[in-house]
């Protein structure tokens, strides 16, 4: 995760490859409910830093991808759940794909969730039915990765039953 940005341009070739990569994410009957909404615009991008708490470090990035659910799609097939599990799962599954994506393009991402739904969705002009999942700021990173512990596989992996 990638909080602060180098002030540096990120080529279009590579947000249109990131979003090559994320549009192939998995989704719950094939009902592809995930979009992308690529902003590049200062003020949107402030807008939007402010909406999600006031981290504004997303306002810094280069870009943000804010990855948004059409719950229409996944409720036609899956009702309620869709709605309300299915449209957000395979919000995270893409969320994720352009997270490994940008590194894959030399760049940082850092992906945020805590944010006030309804005012992401003003900012971005969203209809009711689509709702945000997840904004993406992306660039070149202005600080090296950070080393954090992870828990050791005996701590998360069980055999044939949850032995927690």
């Amino acid at each position: 995760m990638c909080r602060s940005f180098q002030d540096r341009d990120v080529p279009e070739q590579k947000i249109e490859a990131i979003l090559d990569a994320a549009r192939r994410f998995p989704s719950a009957g094939h009902t592809q409910p995930q979009e992308f909404v690529v902003v590049r615009d200062a003020s949107v991008k402030h807008d939007l830093a402010r909406a999600a708490l006031d981290q504004m470090f997303l306002a810094d990035a280069p870009v943000l991808i804010a990855v948004v659910s059409d719950t229409d799609r996944s409720a036609a097939r899956y009702g309620r759940r869709g709605v309300e599990f299915y449209s957000i799962l395979d919000g995270g599954f893409a969320s994720m794909i352009v997270l490994l994506a940008a590194v894959d393009q030399g760049l940082g991402a850092a992906f945020v969730a805590a944010f006030d739904d309804d005012a992401v969705g003003a900012v971005l002009h969203l209809p009711t039915h689509v709702r945000p999942i997840g904004l993406i700021g992306v660039g070149y990173c202005a600080e090296a990765p950070g080393r954090h512990r992870r828990r050791p596989r005996q701590e998360i992996i069980h055999l044939d039953r949850y032995s927690g």
